[in-house]
């Protein structure tokens, strides 16, 4: 059976500083690498909405405003599987953070350093080249 599914992750900047957070080993070839908050959205549930609820869930964080949409992308996971999705740039309330077991690692990184950084994923990797130009 072929599905579709939204994923929402967020670019949260705060003090022209951009959180990350390190993936478990529960993802296989991308386990152990740097990623942003996110995830898929439940069925009739708003992007923005599950936006908010999926940061929630993994950084504790609250969502201050969401300003705006950086990209929309596709993945095929497997021939059935096709994910939309869409990554947006926010801010939140503050920094107090506690990760999910999704995730072991956080570290804010300044945009000017994100260059340096090496992305097992490919959409991310594209995002933030277009997020630093």
């Amino acid at each position: 059976m072929t599905t579709q599914q939204i994923g929402v992750k967020a670019i949260i900047e705060r003090d022209n500083k951009i959180l990350f957070i390190k993936r478990s080993n529960d993802y296989g070839e991308i386990s152990n690498s740097w990623d942003i908050p996110g995830g898929r959205t439940e069925f009739g549930e708003e992007p923005e909405a599950g936006l908010k609820r999926e940061i929630k869930e993994e950084t504790g964080l609250e969502v201050e405003e969401v300003k705006q949409i950086l990209d929309a992308s596709t993945v095929f996971k497997n021939e059935e599987k096709h994910i939309i999705r869409i990554t947006y740039l926010c801010t939140v309330k503050n920094a107090n953070i506690k990760l999910s077991n999704e995730h072991t690692e956080i570290q804010w990184i300044k945009k000017d350093e994100l260059k340096e950084v090496v992305f097992k994923d490919k959409i991310l990797k594209k995002v933030i080249e277009k997020f630093i130009q």
